[in-house]
């Protein structure tokens, strides 16, 4: 599965360091976003792990060899065929769904919080 990857070239020392500052940004994110439900997490947790799989070859490894981040990845590579406004729109509309869930789910959490019952 990794054969074709295995004999990639290794990344000059300024692509590594920028993937790295990318992959800490991007953990930041998604451990705010974890606290945070208005941020989508986990989204920027997986990029994370995507850019991570770039830079080292045994974390794509691993990675590759869990169904979730296969499942994930090709839909990723699915979207890769969009013209770059497609794109654009596509995670626009990915990001406003992730804040709109943020949103139900503090407001639902207000609700338990504070005892509103559903006929208020």
């Amino acid at each position: 599965m990794l054969g074709a990857k295995d004999k990639r070239k290794p990344l000059p020392l300024l692509y590594k360091f920028a993937g790295i500052m990318l992959v800490g940004c991007f953990l930041i994110l998604g451990v705010i976003g974890l606290i945070m439900p208005v941020i989508p997490g986990l989204v920027f947790l997986f990029l994370a792990l995507f850019v991570l799989t770039k830079l080292s070859r045994r974390v794509a490894a691993y990675a590759h060899s869990k169904p979730w981040f296969r499942y994930h990845l090709l839909h990723m590579q699915a979207a890769s065929g969009l013209s770059l406004g497609a794109r654009a729109k596509l995670g626009v509309l990915i990001v406003a769904r992730g804040v709109v869930q943020g949103i139900e789910s503090v407001l639902y959490w207000c609700k338990r919080r504070l005892g509103v019952s559903r006929s208020s």
